[in-house]
């Protein structure tokens, strides 16, 4: 009988009605090593179904029982009614998705699992964007991870105008005086070049700014052929 659901009485003839089945509590059950919940098989004599996520594993737990009864859960929930401890009781974080080698290459809405509560927004060495559940992966050195609030993974975390801002306070530190010699027969002139004016440096900047996104914009055309 250990497949089979079964509830049993004997407090009247013919008590196994039906009615009495359908009156039982039967609760989802899952260890956090398993993937899906299954039914249980015994009615639940606690009175209580619970459904949580483990702080070790990061699986839900799903079973007969009170939450204040189980160890290591969190985000735990208690209901009463067959069947009552789904997913859905659970509340879930929503974070922007987007994944440069998930093609199409588009941001959208993600109804993260459970077991994670915050976002992170990165970007890669060609400065493509990423945006998903949970914490920054290693992998990346430009990396914020928000809880705040759902959706918060937004580009504002690490916008494009970081690249100019480094950009720039890395030349301003290497702008000198130059000294040039012309030789030219029975005699030597020398000249100085002057530094160039701001609007020189920031056009400069300009460019190589236009050039860096164009180099990036080849290469995901590239990776994505």
């Amino acid at each position: 009988m250990n497949n089979v659901q079964c509830a049993q009485c004997n407090n009247r003839p013919a008590c196994n009605s039906d009615s009495f089945f359908g009156n039982q509590l039967f609760c989802l059950e899952k260890d956090v090593r398993k993937w899906k919940a299954k039914k249980g098989m015994r009615v639940c004599e606690k009175g209580s179904c619970f459904i949580g996520v483990d702080k070790n594993e990061m699986g839900l737990v799903l079973g007969c029982g009170k939450c204040s009864k189980q160890i290591n859960l969190t985000k735990c929930f208690n209901c009463s009614t067959p069947y009552c401890n789904d997913e859905t009781k659970l509340s879930h974080t929503k974070c922007y998705h987007l994944v440069a080698n998930i093609q199409p290459y588009e941001k959208k809405v993600k109804t993260c699992h459970p077991s994670y509560n915050s976002c992170y927004f990165a970007r890669d060495i060609f400065w493509r964007v990423e945006q998903n559940c949970g914490e920054c992966p290693l992998k990346f050195k430009n990396c914020v991870t928000c809880n705040d609030s759902s959706l918060c993974n937004e580009e504002t975390l690490i916008p494009l105008t970081n690249t100019k801002i480094t950009t720039s306070s890395s030349k301003s530190t290497t702008t000198t005086l130059l000294k040039k010699e012309t030789i030219s027969i029975g005699k030597v002139t020398t000249r100085r070049i002057a530094p160039k004016s701001s609007a020189q440096l920031n056009k400069i900047e300009n460019i190589l700014m236009v050039a860096i996104t164009i180099y990036s914009l080849l290469t995901l055309i590239f990776y994505i052929i």
